[in-house]
């Protein structure tokens, strides 16, 4: 993959001198940040952190940040990218804000990633209007993933140094006092070069000469960054080998050959916070190993994700993470569907039970992500899914459900039939009926999938709201 060439230089350039490394005086943060249990944010549908916002859709946004607050999530770790700053400014912020609104609808804080040097050179077409994200590499983990802001970047500095500041001072001045925000995160994982080294110094920098008091961190340790931090942070991949203290985080960590999510929790439990990689499994490719790259890829699917918790459709790898995330109180009182997933079109063979929030997805054709479960073999073609639930109409009158999706769907309330769509093309369909108010009820839906693209979408509408997309007080029978 190419460099990504934001300013074009002459050849033979060398990086500008460094300038000084020395620590700055230390402010006065003290945080507790027990109150965290984040995951790092990108959304299913996206291949890396700047095809997230470079094709920034509000829809599935908004819809993994429901889901992540139904699961114990208070706050997300967002990655930018300077690519998409300079690609498009003026969107960029404005989507910033769409984000920030809706992580904040959740009960979401969120803290965003401003330079990050692992994985992929980024691509120098990526600036062109008409750029296409190429799909991720089956086998690979991370297939995609961008440095920001990238090495020509980094061995130009001087040339880029104005526009570099104008990326991370033109989003902070936009939030500078905002309350949704956790905390500024300059640089992931610096990798120790005189430039980046700079780089780390001058973009702590920037943030406060904003005059913002949100803290800023980056990485600690071996990448250098804890010199430039507000607050300590580290990576926790090694087993379980560092508790922190309160007003330490851990900002990465949950890797399933040696952690579990019920393990993180218990191990930082009353300790500090943490935030998980990462809360989608989906196609980024973090599902592999690290050692699933390109030079030995996984040839078929894992039944194991190594990272991510929550699939497209909404339901987690395991219970189990859920379980923990909530405690045992918060789960049995979660608004959440159970739901089975079978092998087959006839509900005969069940491959694995599970829970999700609602019935709003759509998956593509795409190997290991076509199927809304691959890690316990449900195939990408002729399957079936039931969900099982209880809703509660608050007052006495007529209800309309409707049910949107590209195959077989029946739905039953009470267990009577009250919708059955036999049509193999997507459409939806509707059906209005009368409901007691404040009395439990309960819902029924099946879905059966043939081929192409898996879609389902049931919502309902009622006596004081509009269509809005149904959801479950309690599931019934949970694993």
């Amino acid at each position: 993959m190419t460099g990504l060439m934001f300013l074009l230089s002459p050849s033979g350039i060398k990086a500008a001198p460094a300038e000084s490394t020395a620590a700055p005086a230390p402010l006065s943060y003290k945080t507790d940040w027990r109150w965290v249990k984040g995951a790092v944010f990108v959304p299913t549908k996206y291949v890396n952190e700047a095809q997230q916002w470079d094709e920034y859709d509000p829809i599935i946004n908004d819809r993994e940040l429901h889901y992540a607050s139904v699961y114990g999530f208070n706050c997300v770790r967002v990655y930018l990218h300077y690519g998409i700053y300079l690609k498009n400014k003026v969107t960029l912020l404005k989507d910033i804000e769409d984000f920030l609104a809706r992580a904040d609808k959740y009960g979401i804080k969120t803290e965003f990633v401003f330079f990050d040097d692992c994985w992929n050179q980024p691509d120098k077409e990526m600036l062109s209007p008409d750029y296409k994200y190429p799909a991720p590499i089956f086998g690979v983990h991370n297939s995609r993933w961008l440095v920001s802001s990238g090495e020509d970047v980094r061995q130009h500095y001087a040339e880029n140094k104005d526009r570099l500041k104008a990326y991370v001072q033109d989003i902070v001045n936009a939030h500078k006092e905002d309350k949704r925000i956790a905390f500024w995160e300059t640089y992931n994982e610096p990798n120790g070069s005189a430039e980046t080294k700079q780089l780390l110094k001058d973009s702590y920098d920037w943030v406060h000469e904003t005059g913002t008091r949100i803290p800023v961190t980056a990485t600690g340790g071996e990448s250098a960054g804890e010199l430039y931090s507000d607050f300590k942070s580290w990576h926790e991949y090694g087993n379980y080998n560092h508790t922190g203290t309160p007003d330490s985080l851990c900002t990465e960590c949950m890797n399933r050959t040696g952690q579990t999510v019920p393990g993180i929790v218990e191990h930082f439990k009353d300790k500090t916070g943490f935030i998980v990689w990462e809360f989608g499994i989906g196609r980024d490719n973090c599902r592999f190993t690290w050692d699933e790259n390109r030079e030995h890829p996984r040839k078929d699917e894992t039944p194991k994700p190594f990272h991510g918790v929550v699939y497209p459709d909404g339901h987690p790898w395991s219970v189990d993470d859920v379980k923990a995330l909530l405690g045992a109180e918060g789960f049995a009182s979660a608004p959440l569907f159970a739901v089975e997933y079978y092998k087959d079109a006839n509900f005969a063979e069940l491959a694995k039970k599970s829970v999700t929030p609602m019935i709003d997805f759509d998956l593509g054709t795409e190997r290991g992500t076509g199927s809304p479960d691959a890690s316990a073999d449900v195939p990408q073609e002729h399957f079936s899914v039931r969900w099982t639930g209880t809703i509660l109409p608050r007052t006495k009158g007529a209800y309309t459900f409707y049910v949107d999706g590209d195959n077989q769907v029946r739905l039953f309330v009470n267990a009577k039939l009250v919708m059955n769509k036999k049509t193999s093309v997507r459409k939806e369909i509707s059906k209005q009926i009368k409901l007691a108010g404040g009395q439990s009820t309960e819902v029924k839906i099946e879905y059966v999938h043939a081929t192409g693209d898996p879609s389902l979408h049931v919502a309902w509408s009622g006596p004081g709201f509009d269509k809005q997309i149904l959801t479950s007080i309690k599931a019934a029978n949970t694993p």
